[in-house]
């Protein structure tokens, strides 16, 4: 089944120009950023060498819930240095399928020099002014097929 999306590319989903984070900032400095511009998720380096990212989940699960002190500890110890990347020109529906295959729910996007130039979000994807039919196209493509139970 071909699913035909409006929005036609990464770009134009993408929140562009990602506010960044240095590995040696404190996890606090990381929530406080994640705070401040409403989001859940941070690049970790610059836009020509990214590191990995840090979640708000790293920080409560890796962190927070061993007791660490996020105003001493580290983003370089708690970030996850494997990131996932798309390029701005892919279509939503590659993304999408990268999302699923590697089981995560947000892409650094890169462009065409390879520079960190926007994330591209699941949950951003379900905010976004988009037609119904597209969200259920994205949701199908990022998490396989549906199946709907019904009680007796």
């Amino acid at each position: 089944m071909t699913i035909t999306f409006c929005v036609k590319t990464v770009k134009d989903l993408m929140t562009h120009s990602p506010e960044m984070i240095s590995p040696g900032a404190t996890l606090q400095q990381a929530a406080q950023k994640m705070e401040a511009i409403n989001c859940g998720a941070l690049p970790v380096g610059t836009a020509n060498k990214l590191k990995g990212i840090i979640t708000d989940r790293d920080i409560v699960i890796r962190a927070l819930a061993k007791g660490r002190n996020p105003a001493t500890e580290k983003v370089a110890n708690y970030m996850t240095d494997r990131v996932y990347a798309c390029t701005e020109n892919d279509t939503l529906e590659e993304a999408a399928e990268k999302m699923h295959r590697m089981q995560v729910s947000r892409l650094v996007v890169r462009d065409k020099e390879g520079k960190v130039s926007g994330i591209l979000s699941f949950g951003e994807s379900l905010r976004h002014d988009a037609d119904p039919r597209e969200i259920a196209g994205v949701i199908k493509h990022c998490c396989g097929p549906v199946v709907v139970y019904k009680e007796a």
